[in-house]
C-alpha cells in the first residue's frame, strides 16, 4: 500500500531546518541546552448518532488510500457476482457484475463512518456468503483492503490494514 511506502521515505529523509540541540556553530555555550516535552492533550472527537443511538466517531477518509473492496473470479467461466454492503439497515454498496474467467472488479463505496458492515456477496446460481465486518477509526482514517475471492468451491472475503 502506498502509505507504507511514504512512512517508510519519510522515516529515512532528512527534514529541512530541523536541527539538534548543539547543531548551531554561532553558539559558544559549552553547556547543550535540555529539551522539556509537554505531553500532547487528549482529542475530542465529535460523535454523531445514528438511527438507533450508537454512538459513531467523525473519521476523515483518506482521499488517496480509500476502503476497497476487490472481486476476483477464480473460476474457469464467467460469473454474475452481486456485492452488496450495508450497515444498520441501510445499503452503502449494491453492485451486480458479470467477471469472465480471472477477472476482476474494484469498488470504492466511499465509507466514511465506523460501524458494523454486513457484506453479502452472491454468485448467480451458486453460492451466497455474508460476513460482519467492524470497519474501525484506523481503516476509515487510513483506507484498507477487502478481497472477494471467487472459487468453484467457496466465497472467500478477506481484507488488510
Amino acid at each position: 500500500m502506498r502509505r507504507r511506502t511514504l512512512l517508510a521515505t519519510l522515516a529515512l529523509s532528512p527534514i529541512p531546518g530541523c536541527v539538534s540541540p548543539g547543531d548551531d556553530p554561532s553558539t559558544t555555550d559549552s553547556t547543550s541546552p535540555t529539551a522539556t516535552t509537554t505531553p500532547p492533550e487528549q482529542s475530542t472527537t465529535a460523535v454523531t448518532s445514528t438511527p438507533q443511538d450508537t454512538p459513531t466517531p467523525t473519521v476523515t477518509p483518506a482521499p488517496d488510500d480509500p476502503i476497497l473492496f476487490i472481486v476476483d473470479n477464480g473460476t474457469d467461466g464467467e460469473q454474475t457476482v452481486t456485492l452488496t454492503i450495508t450497515r444498520d439497515e441501510a445499503t452503502v454498496l449494491d453492485e451486480t457484475t458479470t467477471l469472465a474467467a480471472g477477472e476482476s472488479v474494484e469498488y470504492d463505496p466511499m465509507i466514511g463512518a465506523t460501524g458494523e458492515y454486513a457484506i453479502t456477496v452472491a454468485v448467480d446460481g451458486g453460492p451466497t456468503r455474508t460476513i460482519d465486518r467492524n470497519i474501525g477509526r484506523f481503516d476509515v482514517r487510513n483506507g484498507s483492503n477487502h478481497f472477494v475471492d471467487i472459487t468453484a468451491e467457496e466465497i472467500r472475503i478477506y481484507w488488510e490494514e
